[in-house]
């Protein structure tokens, strides 16, 4: 299969990366590259709006914006619904993703 991602993603098995939204309880990060971020949710994002997003590990952490390219239900545990996201970070962001990335690495 053809690979169309501009940035390879990555998971995060190394890293102890946690995410945070302003408007969301709960977010998980499932993986992420220079580019963008998947993650799950338990909120509905607009599908083409920005939204400020926080990258966190033990020692470090990173503020970005995002615009979502996809979202959409993926499950409803215990009555809460939970999306999957892609979230597309904005232009420029590629510098602050990876030296927060070697940041964690060498923490």
């Amino acid at each position: 299969m053809l690979e169309k991602r501009r940035h390879k993603r990555f998971g995060l098995e190394l890293l102890e990366v946690t995410g945070k939204l302003s408007l969301a309880d709960n977010v998980e990060i499932i993986d992420m590259s220079f580019g963008g971020v998947a993650l799950k949710v338990n909120r509905r994002l607009n599908i083409g709006k920005e939204y400020p997003l926080k990258l966190e590990d033990k020692r470090n952490s990173v503020d970005v914006k995002g615009i979502v390219a996809r979202c959409r239900l993926s499950v409803i545990e215990e009555g809460v619904s939970i999306y999957t996201a892609g979230v597309s970070f904005e232009e420029g962001s590629a510098e602050k993703i990876a030296a927060f990335v070697r940041n964690s690495i060498m923490a």
